[in-house]
């Protein structure tokens, strides 16, 4: 006689089961508001490490140009090292952080535009404004404080002319583009001039990097425009929908006409329309 098969042994323990709403994939909300708090603690360190950096361009621009014991820099030729560092460590300058590194230089007795070994000019006389080339038509009334920042009118030519190429964005939005470049005023005359206008290829170059440039911040604008308008928060974690039904209410009978009372003074007895005074005690009153 063939023996019967045993049927498998069965577990006590009972099997849990996922809460409802949840999935096991899918994090709890400890562990996603752990993610989000690492997450926002993450830009706030990286953004504070490129402010950190700009600091210290600032402390180390202040201090420019470098000694050269062959040949003295000027403002109008300035050394390749330090023309290089200059336009190197500005990318991510904002106009504010320009003006912190001519004020450091002020406080220093130096001439405002970094590449300029000269000192800034005293002005010796009092008051606030200064006239400058008095019966001339360039004549102008100046602030005393504005001339002081400078050694000339050159130099303060030369610091505008790289002011004006910074721009007003934060330094984190703009960290990770490599098509910004900082350019030096160039000097009349000069052969790094000659050179620029004559290089076809040079210019074509820079108007493709401007053009990227400017496309990069136009998809890094949409994107931080798309995400305010979904509510995004930077948190990778799914979000489950709440489906939400609109039901009007069944209407079973006709809506009834407003009832009206049989007197001279039935347009002020509409239902719903509360006098302020009694018709008939008003007739008496004057009575």
């Amino acid at each position: 006689m063939p023996t019967q098969a045993k049927p498998p042994l069965k577990g006590i323990l009972k099997k849990t089961k996922p809460p409802t709403g949840t999935t096991p994939d899918e994090p709890d909300a400890a562990t996603r508001a752990r993610n989000l708090a690492i997450h926002h603690a993450t830009i706030i360190h990286d953004r504070r490490q490129i402010s950190d950096v700009i600091s210290d361009s600032v402390i180390a621009l202040s201090k420019l140009p470098s000694e050269s014991a062959e040949l003295p820099p000027t403002a109008a030729s300035p050394s390749d090292d330090d023309a290089v560092a200059f336009t190197s460590q500005i990318r991510l300058f904002q106009p504010s952080d320009y003006e912190d590194l001519i004020e450091e230089r002020n406080c220093l007795g130096k001439c405002g535009y970094v590449l300029c070994p000269k000192p800034r000019t005293k002005v010796n006389q009092t008051g606030e404004f200064k006239l400058v080339n008095f019966g001339r038509k360039d004549f102008a009334i100046v602030p005393k404080k504005e001339m002081e920042r400078w050694c000339s009118q050159a130099c303060a030519r030369r610091a505008m002319y790289i002011k004006v190429q910074l721009n007003e964005t934060a330094a984190w939005e703009r960290a990770g583009i490599e098509g910004i470049q900082i350019e030096l005023y160039q000097e009349p005359g000069s052969s790094k001039a000659g050179k620029k206008a004559s290089d076809p290829a040079e210019d074509l170059a820079k108007d493709l990097r401007s053009l990227k440039l400017e496309a990069d911040r136009k998809a890094a604008s949409d994107a931080r425009e798309l995400a305010l308008e979904r509510g995004d928060t930077g948190d990778k974690t799914k979000m489950r929908r709440v489906a939400v039904k609109v039901k009007e209410k069944d209407v079973s009978e006709a809506p009834a006409e407003p009832s009206l009372d049989q007197n001279e003074n039935n347009h002020l007895l509409l239902e719903g329309y509360k006098p302020k005074f009694d018709a008939q005690a008003q007739k008496d009153r004057v009575g």
